[in-house]
């Protein structure tokens, strides 16, 4: 189990990115947000638009004055949430400058058990060993 605590109005969680080199990035925890995306200073600071080359691209609106920005897929050997591995997973990673914020979207969101608790104003997150069985089956 991982938490974290409301501050300036927004849940942040820490976690590690592994692509070529482990990174701990801060992502903000949105649950409007579809996809999981950052700009690739905040993920690799050597990472270039040329080496992105033939990847999945997506135009996704909204980051910048409800504009489009051009974000690449981009494949990570590893993700974790605190201290909860999510194994593989695919993040969006733009070379727009005007891009600032790490978001944790609802692809990566939906895999796992996160609990809000209001009164103490923390979210939990689970790992998927923690979910009940199907219905219909014993426990």
């Amino acid at each position: 189990m991982y938490s974290t605590r409301l501050k300036d109005e927004r849940f942040v969680v820490d976690s590690i990115a592994l692509l070529e080199k482990a990174r701990v990035i801060q992502f903000v925890v949105d649950t409007g947000a579809k996809y999981t995306c950052c700009n690739y200073a905040s993920f690799d600071e050597n990472l270039c638009e040329s080496s992105m080359k033939g990847k999945e691209t997506k135009f996704l609106g909204g980051f910048v004055k409800g504009k489009p920005v051009k974000f690449y897929k981009c494949a990570l050997e590893q993700f974790t949430i605190g201290n909860i591995d999510m194994n593989a997973q695919d993040i969006w990673v733009t070379f727009d400058q005007r891009v600032t914020d790490t978001v944790l979207g609802v692809d990566i969101l939906k895999q796992i058990i996160m609990i809000t608790n209001p009164y103490n104003q923390q979210v939990y997150f689970l790992s998927e060993w923690l979910k009940p069985p199907p219905l219909g089956g014993t426990f």
